[in-house]
């Protein structure tokens, strides 16, 4: 998919998509970071204050006079967790240069993200206190939502208590008092660690002088002395060896519980299309076993689903269900892990999952961001697959190899939020 990759600078390198099929580009600067308690509420933050204002563009006013001017371009802060990697940085959408007559629309966007990344507006030599002040205040907020968001919140909690012993289980956001502490001065040593240290994939989707683009992002790194420090890659529990119970009271009035599996298959496994397959069978969509039979036939949930991480292997099962329905419930969808496992697929279902992962195959074509998203993020699990390539593997499963896969998959946390009793909430 990737049409042309350039060196940038140490650690830094450009991937061009070249396409002619959408009206606007696609451009995206990635900025690599481990994932970690110690980094995540930083990372969080940078990308917001950047935002705010640089040099040239004091104030989101002009900025946003700017993209106006733009053609009503679109630049957005990016905060993304995958595996042990932090990925923080900006995404921009914008016109292609073909539909305008005077106005060079790529450049001139890359530019401007350009500005706010390496010329931010300063005070006393590190960030403005007023914009850091107000983006923690914003942030605060963020993570405030996630947690009053029940149904989020209980598959972070999952996540948490499965992973405490691998990074997987830090939140993207960092905590509310991390981020409290935070500075002018630490946020802006923060923001030189990760323009000096961080590796950094850049991408663009679309049409463009790509050598003309490369050159403008050279220049920019020209001033920047480059360490670029290596992520390790983090070791996953393939299998679990005993199920973990979690449960936590609170003032709800749905129970939410979340299932934890390890899978043993992460997306560089030649194997890994068939996870997709069976989690598509599984819990995965309109048709899958968990929604017919566990939430439509035996109505034990507001909703039950399941989703599988590429990257750790990892997949979670998360429903909304009366309080009293939790272990029967439970039990249900464990039956229907274990009828997959005894090959309990019929050809309809089959079927069904295999037309389904197709067209979300295909369909990643139909958006530069899409298109972005897969190249990008398979690309740093070092897969070079082709969406069309994992098309035509699918057309080779069989319902056994379905079989197999499930076999390999054990249960490694429950967790369980429950509502309080009569008598806490009068007390409260």
């Amino acid at each position: 998919m990737i049409t042309k990759s350039i060196r940038i600078s140490s650690g830094v390198s450009l991937k061009y998509i070249e396409t002619d099929k959408f009206k606007t580009n696609y451009f995206s600067f990635n900025f690599l970071s481990p994932l970690s308690n110690e980094k995540a509420h930083f990372n969080a933050l940078i990308p917001l204050v950047l935002m705010r204002g640089c040099n040239k563009y004091k104030t989101q006013l002009e900025i946003n006079k700017k993209l106006q001017y733009l053609y009503s371009g679109e630049i957005a802060a990016r905060n993304d967790s995958f595996g042990e990697y932090q990925i923080i940085g900006f995404k921009a959408n914008m016109l292609d240069n073909r539909f305008s007559a005077d106005t060079d629309i790529t450049m001139e966007t890359v530019s401007l993200i350009c500005n706010l990344l390496f010329n931010p507006l300063l005070e006393n030599g590190v960030f403005t206190k007023n914009y850091t002040n107000g983006e923690k205040l914003n942030l605060i907020d963020i993570i405030e939502s996630e947690r009053n968001n029940k149904t989020r919140y209980s598959i972070s909690r999952l996540t948490e208590e499965m992973c405490k012993n691998e990074v997987f289980g830090v939140s993207k956001l960092g905590e509310i008092k991390k981020v409290k502490d935070i500075t002018p001065k630490t946020l802006y040593n923060a923001y030189q660690e990760m323009i000096s240290t961080y590796p950094v994939e850049i991408y663009f989707v679309g049409k463009c002088d790509i050598d003309a683009l490369a050159n403008l992002l050279k220049e920019h790194f020209a001033s920047v002395q480059r360490n670029v420090i290596e992520i390790p890659k983090a070791k996953t529990i393939e299998k679990s060896t005993e199920v973990k119970q979690i449960v936590d009271t609170e003032n709800v009035k749905q129970g939410k519980l979340c299932l934890g599996f390890r899978t043993g298959y992460k997306v560089e496994d030649n194997k890994y299309y068939l996870v997709q397959l069976f989690n598509e069978i599984f819990g995965g969509s309109p048709t899958s076993k968990l929604f017919m039979n566990v939430r439509e036939k035996m109505s034990l949930c507001y909703y039950c689903r399941s989703i599988i991480n590429q990257r750790t292997g990892i997949m979670k099962v998360a429903s909304g269900i009366e309080f009293e329905n939790k272990e029967i419930a439970e039990n249900a969808i464990i039956e229907q892990l274990n009828a997959i496992k005894e090959g309990n697929i019929t050809e309809e279902e089959f079927e069904s999952a295999r037309k389904s992962i197709r067209n979300g195959y295909l369909q990643i074509y139909d958006s530069a961001e899409s298109m972005e998203t897969w190249s990008f993020y398979r690309g740093i699990c070092q897969s070079d697959a082709t969406p069309m390539e994992e098309c035509n593997k699918i057309d080779t499963a069989t319902i056994d190899d379905i079989k197999s896969v499930a076999e390999k998959i054990t249960l490694d946390t429950v967790y369980f939020l429950n509502g309080m009793e009569k008598s806490e909430v009068n007390n409260d």
